[in-house]
């Protein structure tokens, strides 16, 4: 069988917002959990960027929201939502029990603050620059994991919740198989409420999905892979993938 690689194009800021903020603290969990200096190093770089990407202050009222209208959806369907219903309401109750904003025991560490500044300059968080950071970086690997997921366990919440909506969005999807003709393909319409389109594209195809895409309209186009260029040309060849349509609302099949 062909390996597949997985694309997904947000239909909305929304969307963008979750998506962005789920691979940042994936980027965390997965270099968290190492021993390396440069593991704990980077982790602390992602902390920072989370900080950043999620400090919107509509955010945590977007996800409730959506958390809410889910709810209501999950009691709809009777006994069938009741395992669905306990797990958004405690997603709920966690997100709500954040009192404070997001980031904000961050904010008010100096030291941390200062660190993040000076990881923005090149080479500004070497031993010279910032001795203090320098010899937190000595201390035993298990201590810094341990001060890692102390900084980060206030976010958890809203990352949990933002999880339960992604997977929520994309179990409610619809798959069809479709051909982009040299290269291209073109559909009139979406259906009602798509939030998220998935592209399933074999991996020896090399090739990169360019979508445009509206409720009225969607254009596909894929691109060769190059490392030379920020954008590939466009393929004229046909290639066949699969169109995945996903949706906050179920999806009638």
């Amino acid at each position: 069988m062909t390996d597949l690689i997985h694309f997904e194009h947000p239909l909305s800021e929304r969307v963008r917002n979750f998506l962005r903020i789920a691979h940042l603290f994936k980027h965390f969990h997965e270099v968290v959990v190492r021993s390396e200096i440069w593991a704990h190093h980077c982790a602390l770089f992602s902390l920072f960027e989370i900080m950043e990407a999620a400090a919107r202050a509509e955010l945590k009222l977007d996800i409730l929201q959506e958390l809410e209208r889910q709810k209501g959806l999950a009691r709809q369907r009777g006994e069938e939502g009741n395992a669905a219903l306990e797990t958004i309401q405690t997603a709920i109750s966690n997100l709500q029990n954040v009192q404070q904003k997001f980031g904000q025991h961050l904010r008010e560490n100096e030291w941390l603050m200062a660190i993040k500044q000076r990881m923005y300059v090149p080479g500004g968080t070497s031993p010279y620059d910032l001795p203090s950071y320098y010899y937190w970086q000595q201390k035993d690997p298990t201590e810094r994991e341990n001060q890692l997921r102390q900084w980060i366990e206030s976010l958890l919440p809203t990352y949990e919740a933002i999880s339960l909506l992604l997977k929520i969005l994309r179990h409610n999807s619809l798959s069809v198989e479709c051909l982009a003709t040299a290269g291209s393909y073109q559909h009139n319409s979406l259906g009602q409420n798509i939030h998220l389109l998935g592209i399933n594209v074999a991996q020896n195809a090399a090739a990169l999905p360019e979508v445009s895409a509206n409720k009225y309209f969607t254009h596909i186009r894929f691109l060769q892979t190059s490392q030379q260029q920020a954008r590939g040309s466009v393929l004229t060849t046909d290639i066949p993938f699969t169109l995945v349509m996903c949706s906050f609302d179920p999806v009638i099949k």
